[in-house]
């Protein structure tokens, strides 16, 4: 297992894409630093930008990769080595890649150009969106054989998280404004993942009056420890549910 992760994770280095995706970040981050003279307010903007691309670009690469690497598979499986082996490995390789990738460049423009206060906060979060999103779309590539049909899920997925989820959760909120749903508000984030660590991170930099109508009541909820620990579980979660379900259909696929 180790090999085939060793030489698969090789293999990931040597594209040019990740090179010219770490290079985006680190220029996207350092120049956010640099056209604000306020660190916190570069800070969101490039946790903001982080919570765009990251999703989209862990599940676009992620499920690219998976179909990609079809005949590899077929190599492998003609071998004596464990499906659940050969699962792992790929999933390892991809997920530790795209995080060190999207983790490296971004610690260091926070260590060059901030007090690094927000380090940890900034780190979990890419930690948590690359691993979860990572296993949705090897959910999706091993679920779907076609390879069209797959991006395309992947992309509406991506979407849906970004902006259609919020958009009816708001839609719904605005609805039933005349009545008191705002604590129900906590429990719809917790089906979105991109929610949820923008919640951890906008409480961490103490600036939940930004959250609108559901900001006090998420500040007396994930502003405790206990709020807190609950969202990191269910992010957990959220990766691993995925993850197993992939295996799953990794284990009994047909190639």
């Amino acid at each position: 297992m180790m090999q085939i992760t060793k030489y698969l994770i090789l293999n990931i280095l040597k594209s040019r894409f990740m090179a010219a995706y770490a290079l985006l970040l680190f220029l996207l981050s350092s120049g956010l630093f640099m056209l604000s003279n306020d660190q916190d307010k570069a800070i969101i903007g490039i946790h903001n930008v982080l919570l765009i691309l990251i999703p989209l670009v862990v599940m676009i690469y992620s499920v690219s990769e998976i179909y990609n690497s079809t005949d590899f598979i077929r190599l492998l499986l003609t071998q004596p080595v464990k499906r659940k082996f050969i699962f792992f490995s790929q999933f390892i390789s991809n997920t530790a890649v795209l995080l060190a990738i999207q983790l490296l460049p971004i610690v260091l423009s926070l260590i060059l150009f901030s007090d690094g206060s927000y380090l940890m906060a900034m780190g979990s979060n890419i930690f948590f969106l690359t691993l979860i999103f990572s296993s949705i779309s090897s959910f999706i590539a091993y679920k779907i054989d076609e390879k069209i049909k797959g991006i395309g899920m992947t992309i509406f997925l991506g979407i849906f998280f970004l902006a259609i989820y919020d958009g009816l959760v708001l839609l719904l909120i605005q609805a039933m404004s005349e009545y008191p749903i705002e604590q129900y508000g906590i429990v719809l984030c917790l089906f979105n993942p991109i929610d949820m660590c923008r919640i951890l991170f906008i409480f961490k930099m103490d600036i939940s009056a930004l959250m609108g109508l559901t900001g006090a009541v998420m500040q007396k909820f994930v502003g405790s420890n206990l709020g807190s620990m609950i969202i990191h579980i269910v992010l957990c979660f959220w990766a691993i549910i995925p993850m197993s379900f992939a295996a799953k259909f990794f284990i009994k696929k047909d190639y």
